[in-house]
């Protein structure tokens, strides 16, 4: 009896071993559970329809004291309106007593599906879970994705809203509001708190990028995104960051570069308009090549080739929402050999701050205003400070240059956006120029009122310039509507290697970038030196300039050679554009000047040419009555009488065109001469012998100023103008 008691013992556990192993394993298919799985997706939402099959139901026994009956049906389709999801497989637990129950009701169901059309599974869900996600679709234009969704029931059998949702994004392609395109995007995704996305790697502009975590809130129809992204090193067009970073950044030449970047990030999209973005980046340049105005540079560094290459790149930006931070440091090249730049930038409200720390060891460095040249090789460095904004022009707080003892400091630069410079508070400027002169000089401003002080200022090269200028435009030009009042004070400023101004003293009044008042005193090589500038109330502009000895001054005029001693007195007057000025010089001795040399020597005057080549020709004076218009001087008169010859000439000059001049040059023993004979006109005009009558050369100089054109007719009588002339100035020697 026993025995068989063992054995039925025996044969029930090993069925119920074998029932257990086939119900774990293999379970069993039935369609009891179908319209209960129905009536819970019903109950979720009514207009949800599902595709079932027979239920397949499996013995879990993880938890041996509360077994759980495995109900899961394969690949049902759920249909909503013209959509529709097709599932993998629906699974649920419940209690295995409770299956036995009459009042049976699920716990929680959990739905994975098979990859479906990703806006199709986004129309769902904003239908059913929240409406809001359905901004998606306008971004989202392809893909596939599949998730896993677990739905939770109370004991009523409604669901809680504490549902899970996990899944994958595959070959996506995502419009962003400015119209950018993210192509081939794939991530993993769990709804957690929020919507994180791990494992995400998308294209954008061929450049394919990577992220380790990404999330995504929703409040309402507004979405969070923050995150992380990099991107290995790769070659892209310049374009991708200028387009993504929305700035007039057209001084960056279209090109190629090698990237390599860190970034995190931050936003908001709110009616698929980008708002509050925040983004850190670290980026790793190859080259970057920038195209810098060339009169900008060139005029300055003379192995400018038109463009900067910067070359291993380091870069830090921070951008908060129109807030922009931008740190670097890097090699550059203007040509050929490399120096180092480290660089901030900031944009703030459409303002940009800079701050800049600029070797320029291998930069040519020429200020021709200066006289200042700085050789390759020769370390130097500048640093800059400053702001800029396109409505108001360029501000530079600080400028410090450094070239061993040679130092240029300036505060406070500012220009309009037309280039124009507006205000400066200082320039101090202590250098050696290419003349091995040492210059000590300093500029102060306040209240657009200037004060240029100094011990020592070689202006050889600046006069030069401003000698050479025939459109008579001076530094002033640079300058907006300048009207200021510049107090000099300078101990001695250079004309040339040996001449200079002492004690230059005065004071300059401009207004809209013109001279209205000028008093100027000094001592030229010990001698007097005065200039005035004075403007009536009916904006006459009287001019007054007086030098003992202005050898200094005209011999910088290349057609005048071997100038000597002499006095000069100018005289103008200007109004309406208009100016008609006499100029004066006393007691002179002229070596040699071309034009003249060669009269001389095609009239046969042979003697007074040859004391041109020697000790050179005396003048008593110098008259010139001339009348300036445009780009036109009209020469009234020049007048010249001296111990050897006298001169007499008239005609125009217009710039860079044309010369055309003409005039009477006359020995003055001819001219004793024909005075003492004056009471015999007859004898004057025709001479009392044969071949007495020729009194000197008449003469015309035409063509441009590099190819000017000379004739020269001998003459045998003088113009009644020429006579008048002579008899004027000897009454008045007299």
């Amino acid at each position: 009896m026993i025995k068989k008691i063992l054995i039925y013992l025996f044969s029930f556990i090993l069925i119920l071993f074998i029932s257990i192993i086939y119900l774990t394993k293999i379970g069993f298919k039935t369609d009891r559970f179908n319209p209960l799985i129905l009536e819970q997706i019903k109950k979720y939402n009514e207009n949800l329809d599902l595709e079932i099959k027979k239920v397949q139901i499996y013995l879990n026994i993880e938890d041996i004291f509360n077994p759980k009956l495995k109900i899961q049906t394969n690949e049902p389709i759920i249909k909503s309106r013209n959509n529709q999801i097709k599932i993998r497989f629906i699974k649920t637990y419940v209690n295995v007593f409770s299956f036995f129950s009459t009042d049976f009701n699920l716990n929680n169901v959990v739905l994975t599906t098979s990859d479906n059309n990703i806006n199709e599974l986004i129309s769902i869900a904003a239908y059913y879970i929240k409406p809001e996600l359905i901004i998606l679709n306008s971004f989202i234009k392809k893909g596939k994705a599949n998730f896993s969704l677990e739905i939770n029931f109370n004991e009523n059998g409604d669901v809680k809203n504490d549902y899970k949702l996990s899944g994958k994004i595959k070959e996506t392609k995502i419009i962003l509001p400015n119209k950018n395109i993210l192509e081939n995007v794939n991530f993993d995704f769990k709804k957690e708190k929020n919507y994180n996305l791990k494992n995400t790697e998308f294209k954008y502009k061929n450049v394919k990028f990577f992220s380790d975590l990404i999330i995504i809130s929703i409040f309402k129809s507004i979405f969070g995104v923050e995150g992380d992204l990099r991107n290995e090193k790769t070659s892209i067009k310049s374009k991708v960051i200028t387009n993504f970073l929305e700035e007039e950044l057209n001084f960056i030449q279209e090109q190629d570069i090698e990237i390599k970047s860190i970034n995190k990030f931050s936003l908001k999209l709110d009616n698929n308009k980008i708002k509050d973005l925040k983004f850190t980046s670290k980026i790793d340049l190859e080259n970057l090549k920038i195209n810098l105005k060339p009169s900008l540079i060139d005029q300055y560094i003379k192995n400018y080739n038109k463009f900067v290459m910067l070359k291993n790149n380091s870069i830090e930006i921070d951008y908060n929402k129109e807030n922009l931070n931008i740190k670097g440091k890097s090699k550059y090249s203007l040509k050929d050999k490399n120096d180092e730049i480290i660089y901030e930038l900031s944009k703030k409200n459409k303002e940009y701050k800079f701050k800049t720390d600029v070797s320029l060891n291998n930069s040519h460095i020429v200020f021709k205003s200066l006289s200042y040249i700085k050789k390759n090789k020769n370390p130097a460095n500048i640093k800059l400070s400053g702001n800029y904004k396109k409505s108001r022009g360029i501000a530079f707080e600080k400028i410090n240059y450094n070239e061993g003892k040679n130092n240029l400091y300036i505060n406070d630069l500012n220009f309009n956006k037309n280039h124009k410079l507006i205000n400066v508070s200082a320039i101090d400027l202590n250098y050696t120029n290419t003349n091995d002169k040492i210059n000590k000089i300093n500029l102060e401003g306040k209240d657009k009122k200037y004060k240029i002080i100094g011990e020592v200022f070689d202006s050889k090269k600046l006069i030069d310039e401003l000698l050479k200028n025939s459109s008579n435009k001076s530094f002033i030009e640079n300058f907006s509507n300048f009207g200021s009042e510049i107090t000099l004070d300078i101990g001695k400023a250079y004309i040339d290697n040996f001449s200079y101004f002492k004690n230059l003293n005065g004071k300059i009044k401009f207004r809209d970038n013109e001279i209205v008042n000028l008093n100027i005193s000094a001592l030229v090589n010990n001698n007097d030196f005065s200039y005035k500038i004075k403007t009536d109330s009916d904006k006459t502009k009287i001019t007054t300039i007086y030098l003992d000895h202005p050898e200094p001054l005209v011999k910088k005029y290349k057609f005048i050679k071997g100038f000597k001693e002499g006095s000069l007195d100018f005289y103008s007057v200007k109004k309406n554009n208009i100016s008609n000025s006499e100029l004066k010089i006393y007691n002179f001795k002229l070596l040699e000047m071309p034009v003249l040399t060669k009269i001389l020597t095609l009239a046969s005057l042979q003697g007074i040419a040859d004391i041109l080549t020697g000790e050179g020709i005396r003048f008593d004076e110098f008259d010139m009555k001339f009348t300036n218009k445009k780009d036109v001087m009209i020469i009234d008169e020049i007048y010249s009488i001296g111990p050897a010859i006298s001169l007499l000439m008239s005609g125009y000059i217009e710039n860079k065109k044309l010369v055309s001049l003409r005039g009477t040059l006359v020995p003055a023993t001819t001219i004793n001469k024909t005075i003492a004979a004056i009471p015999v006109l007859g004898d004057i005009l025709i001479g009392k012998k044969t071949g007495e009558g020729v009194f000197g050369v008449s003469f015309k100089i035409k063509g441009p100023p590099k190819d000017l054109k000379t004739t020269v007719n001998p003459i045998k009588t003088l113009t009644p103008r020429f006579i008048t002339r002579t008899l004027e100035k000897i009454k008045k020697n007299n």
